[in-house]
């Protein structure tokens, strides 16, 4: 990872799951238990695709393309996020992105816009102790569109009182690369960075 490559941006924005915190793999858990709990037929395909949506968007495309109705989709997604939260609180680890992060702290003002609600932001960011690094933290409830809209990371280039064509996103799914297009904003997609390690293999 060559380091001085992102000198040139005023400021990063870093998407959470699987860019600057390895939580992936815990995701993944939550998700296949909460899933085959309420009978919602799935693949690794559909789940990689829809990385980065919010909870409740991805139930309702799953049960929309499952043509399944009537399901209690605050209930399906709670159970996941309770789930999730308990394999998470087990262990938190960076991903490499840390370096980026430590070689620039002070010189670059960064942000963090996330599909995860802002309470969960918080708690994960303030647990590995960079959340008061940060200039801003934007989570999905903050934002009336989610990836791939621009939203996030305009809210977040708002927050730091800076230009997004001066912003440098770090991403890890499609929908969070589409919105850093749509908000004009370069891109680093950090899948070509290590291997990705969420619904990669057939299920």
């Amino acid at each position: 990872m060559e380091l001085e490559q992102y000198a040139e941006y005023d400021a990063f924005i870093f998407d959470m799951d699987g860019t600057l915190i390895d939580s992936m793999g815990q995701h993944q858990k939550a998700w296949v238990y909460a899933l085959n709990k309420f009978n919602i037929p799935f693949t690794a395909q559909q789940m990689l695709a829809m990385s980065g949506k919010p909870t409740e968007q991805t139930v309702e495309i799953l049960a929309e393309q499952a043509n399944i109705q009537d399901l209690d989709v605050a209930l399906i997604s709670e159970t996941k996020e309770q789930r999730y939260h308990q394999l998470v609180n087990q262990e938190v680890q960076v991903t490499p992105l840390i370096k980026v992060f430590e070689h620039y702290l002070g010189e670059k003002l960064m942000a963090v816009g996330t599909g995860a609600s802002q309470q969960q932001a918080e708690m994960l960011l303030n647990k590995l102790g960079v959340a008061e690094q940060l200039q801003a933290i934007v989570g999905a409830d903050l934002v009336a569109r989610h990836k791939p809209a621009p939203d996030t990371f305009l809210k977040c280039a708002e927050l730091m009182q800076v230009e997004p064509q001066r912003c440098l996103v770090f991403e890890d799914a499609d929908a969070g690369i589409a919105a850093a297009k749509a908000a004009g904003m370069a891109y680093v997609d950090v899948r070509e960075l290590w291997p990705a390690n969420y619904f990669v293999e057939p299920l």
